[in-house]
Order: structure tokens, then sequence, then C-alpha cells
């Protein structure tokens, strides 16, 4: 302690030498001595990343008011799976604090909060580059809209299982996101190819997109985002029931991952034997 307690601080010992401890390390560095606890704690005031998706659940919330506490230059909050524990008012105080520098936030799964949290974002946050709001069942419509009105450097967005999403707020992010690589929408239910289209036509820098389990989508929709979205990388579109390899063969000769496999020859011949009796129900196999 003698050593580091002569050495720069903000300069040599917070930079160099905390930030490459863990937090269970910080925690029980506190521990050691008084000394020890005050220099972590004013770590803690300056730190401006927080990472506590390896914890999940196992967080507590005096853990996570302790290194929150007065701190106003964090630029990312991730707590993913904070269901137990992470509610709006412990929440609303950090958004307050650091909305002028906040640029990443990961609040998936965290079932306790409530629109009160995506409208302090939305009001106070403009510069978000990453939100992820996967799972989260409060997520209102307005307010997403709100939200992506304020900041038009999104590059990432998730709003997996969000089912108040429909293709109206998609369109809003469209139009207020050009920027935008990557876009999250698994198992949305409403999503449609107008929406996709207008993303397509908007936000031409995508590289990762998701519309797996959207049964409403189909082949038309996938083209428009092959068609303008030539940075395109990652497609997900399992359990899209309607997108056939009418699209997708031209996205995987570009390099495009596709997470459904290649179609074999004997499925093919299936899917157009199923399609003839569709077609035609009057049609019998012949034995």
């Amino acid at each position: 302690m003698d050593i580091v307690r002569y050495l720069p601080h903000h300069d040599v010992v917070f930079p160099k030498i905390f930030c490459h401890f863990k937090i269970e390390s910080l925690f029980q560095l506190r521990l050691v001595s008084k000394c020890w606890q005050s220099l972590v704690t004013e770590y803690f005031k300056q730190r401006r990343n927080l990472d506590l998706s390896e914890f999940g659940q196992r967080v507590t919330v005096d853990a996570f008011l302790l290194v929150t506490s007065d701190n106003k230059v964090l630029k990312q909050l991730l707590v993913p799976e904070a269901a137990s524990w992470l509610m709006d008012q412990h929440l609303l105080r950090v958004i307050h604090d650091c909305s002028h520098v906040l640029t990443e936030i990961d609040l998936s799964i965290c079932s306790q909060l409530s629109s009160l949290s995506l409208h302090s974002l939305a009001a106070n946050c403009r510069n978000l580059t990453k939100v992820s709001l996967k799972g989260c069942e409060w997520v209102d419509e307005d307010d997403f809209k709100q939200l992506v009105k304020n900041n038009h450097g999104l590059r990432k967005i998730d709003v997996s299982w969000c089912w108040s999403i429909d293709d109206r707020c998609l369109i809003n992010v469209a139009i207020s996101c050009p920027f935008l690589e990557e876009l999250i929408l698994s198992n949305i239910l409403s999503v449609t190819d107008s929406a996709l289209v207008i993303i397509a036509m908007k936000c031409k820098g995508l590289k990762h997109l998701s519309v797996k389990g959207g049964w409403q989508v189909t082949n038309c929709g996938i083209r428009a985002i092959g068609d303008h979205c030539k940075d395109l990388k990652i497609l997900h579109v399992s359990d899209c029931f309607r997108v056939t390899e009418a699209s997708l063969a031209r996205l995987r000769v570009r390099g495009v991952a596709v997470d459904v496999p290649v179609p074999s020859e004997d499925s093919l011949i299936e899917v157009e034997d199923a399609m003839d009796v569709l077609m035609d129900p009057d049609r019998r196999l012949q034995i």
C-alpha cells in the first residue's frame, strides 16, 4: 500500500493497475484496510465501463449502488439478466448522472424495470450507440420511438422478444438511425416486409440482421436487404417459414453467414411436392 499511495492515482494506479482487476478483486481489496477501501471507492467514481454480464442475478443492489455512486462519467453500463434486483429507482439515478456521456447500455431481461427507465433514457441520453432491450416486455412504443429519434448515432439495437415493437417503430428506427450496423429483431411476430424494405433503403451500412422467428417475413423483405445492404455479414432467419433459398442463395454467394443450412436436394423435392399438393388439392399420390 505504501508504494501505491505515492503513485499518481488518476494517472497511474487507476488506468494502469486497477483497470485490470476484476470487480470481485476490487471488492476484496476494499476489505484490506480503510486506505484501500477509500482508494477503490475513488476508483469506482471515475470508472467509465461497468460490465456485470457475467454475474447476472448474483449482483446485489448494495454492490451496484457502491460501484455507481457518485460516478458521472460512466460510458458503458451492461447489466443483463438483473431481473432479481435492478429496479427503476436504482437505474434512474445512473441515467441522470451519466446521461451526457453514456453511449452503451444493456438491460436485457431486466424484468423488474418499467417504461420509466426507457422514458428517462429517451429524454436524457443523446449519445447512445448501442442499446439492448432484449426480453423487456415493458418497452413502450412511444418512448422507444423517442429514444431512437434522439440518438441518430445508434449502431446497434436489440429488441428481441419486445412484442410492442411493430413496423411503425422499425420504420422510425430506419429513418432516425442511418448508421445502424446491427439490428436484432428475433421473435417479434409483427415484423413484416414493409419495415424491412424501408430499413434496407435507409440503413445501407447494416452488417448484422436477425429476424429469427419472424413468421411474416418473406423473400421480398430479404431480397431488399440483400440488394441495398452491401456490407451485410450475418443474417438470422431461422423459423422464418416464408424465407427460402430464392432470396438466401445470392447472399450465401456473397459470403453472408446465414443461420439456416443449405437445403439438400431431397428436401427441395419434398418442398416442391408439398407445394404441388397445396396448389392442387385434388392431387393424390400414385402407388
